[in-house]
């Protein structure tokens, strides 16, 4: 039976997840209680998205064996991974109290630091794990992160070309570094380090996110909007509630002051959420671009140029006709451009369930707001009003969601 635990491992190395798995089920069969296998068991899950089951394993795992410190790690590692930050922390928590000599743990704490923003705090904990193992890929990266975002970013790149001197094959520390130089602003520098990465490992997901927009950084527009996306990253959700209600407040002021600021600033408010599928649908375009777009991107570029089309082609037909039915048309496929193009934004399927009804409901109303205008002649109807205090409600709910999460 140790033959099947042997494979499983093997089959892990490979990636192999599926079949781990199956062989890992094989042995527990004979050997339920069996920790190590347990531990393997849970990986494979996490590795496969089922992130329950493996919960469920780590829970019995535990019951079984109270101060497998290894369990307590994994179930950090399963809180992360479904946004529940404060389960986490206690959990690395446990782990470090029972075991306080492995670095990899205290390469969990910081990254979960790194997740609340709790900049200083990561700092202090990656360096922790680096007392313990001066080499420690994981706790390298980590450092470089929290040092990079309290703007040490000197410090940072040391740290990266660090770890790329222990482990030069390493691919998460090329993407890791290619993504510190595109928010350094060196898109050109950024494409080596992915490049770099999806030669190592071309499954390796943040290097091809970060060959995207490092893709798309070519354009002048398209950096000015990268700028302000890892600023806004790097801020507290109250703070981000605090920018995002003074641009609202801002708008307000200008729209009864000074008409063109206003313009600009509700530019500037719809532009974080389209010019992302916006730049996707032109990165089709390109010969090598439309292969490192994911299938969720293609799909959205799609219904945005779809949508696009529909409101340019409804506007200069009602330019020449002025039949009211083309306006109520153009105005309903533009406002939907703002809620189909964040419909993946939330990472949780709880998020996007949200965002997928809410769109769904925002075009049934435009559906029966360009009906009640072919009938009544009224291209400002009630279903097309409330369409468009529904979509001005969605920019709250949008940030709300994606800020908790």
């Amino acid at each position: 039976m140790a033959v099947l635990i042997q494979r499983a491992q093997l089959l892990l190395q490979q990636g192999r997840f599926q079949d781990a798995l199956t062989a890992l089920r094989q042995y527990l069969n004979t050997s339920a209680n069996d920790p190590d296998a347990l531990f393997l068991l849970a990986i494979c899950y996490m590795e496969l998205d089922r992130q329950d089951d493996a919960e469920a394993v780590i829970s019995n795992a535990l019951s079984l064996a109270p101060d497998d410190d290894r369990f307590f790690y994994l179930r950090a590692r399963v809180a992360l991974n479904k946004n529940q930050l404060n389960t986490a922390l206690e959990a690395i928590r446990e782990a470090v109290a029972i075991n306080p000599h492995h670095a990899d743990y205290f390469g969990m704490w910081s990254q979960i630091l790194l997740f609340k923003k709790d900049y200083q705090e990561a700092l202090h904990k990656a360096e922790e794990g680096l007392a313990i193992d001066p080499e420690n890929l994981v706790c390298l990266n980590l450092r470089s992160n929290a040092l990079f975002n309290l703007g040490k970013k000197e410090e940072a790149f040391s740290d990266l070309h660090e770890a790329l001197e222990h482990n030069p094959e390493n691919a998460y520390t090329h993407a890791n570094l290619g993504w510190k130089w595109l928010e350094a602003g060196d898109h050109r520098k950024s494409l080596e380090h992915f490049r770099e990465s999806l030669k190592i490992d071309p499954n390796q997901q943040w290097a091809k996110s970060g060959m995207v927009q490092a893709m798309k950084a070519r354009y002048w527009l398209y950096r000015q909007f990268l700028n302000y996306a890892f600023f806004m990253g790097r801020q507290k959700a109250r703070t981000q509630w605090i920018i995002i209600i003074s641009i609202f407040v801002l708008t307000q002021i200008a729209s009864r002051v000074f008409f063109p600021v206003y313009v600009l600033l509700a530019l500037l408010a719809l532009s974080t959420w389209l010019i992302v599928p916006v730049s996707n649908l032109f990165l089709r375009l390109n010969p090598y671009g439309r292969y490192a777009l994911t299938r969720e991107q293609t799909k959205i570029s799609n219904l945005v140029g779809i949508l696009l089309l529909i409101a340019l082609l409804a506007a200069g037909v009602f330019w020449l006709t002025g039949i009211p039915a083309l306006l109520s048309t153009c105005i309903c496929a533009g406002v939907l451009l703002l809620p189909v193009s964040s419909m993946y934004a939330p990472e949780s399927p709880k998020g996007r369930r949200i965002f997928l009804i809410y769109t769904l409901s925002l075009a049934v109303m435009g559906l029966a707001g360009i009906t009640f205008t072919i009938i009544t002649g009224d291209p400002f109807n009630i279903f097309v009003t409330v369409m468009l205090i529904g979509v001005f409600l969605y920019q709250f709910l949008a940030n709300y969601v994606i800020s908790k999460e």
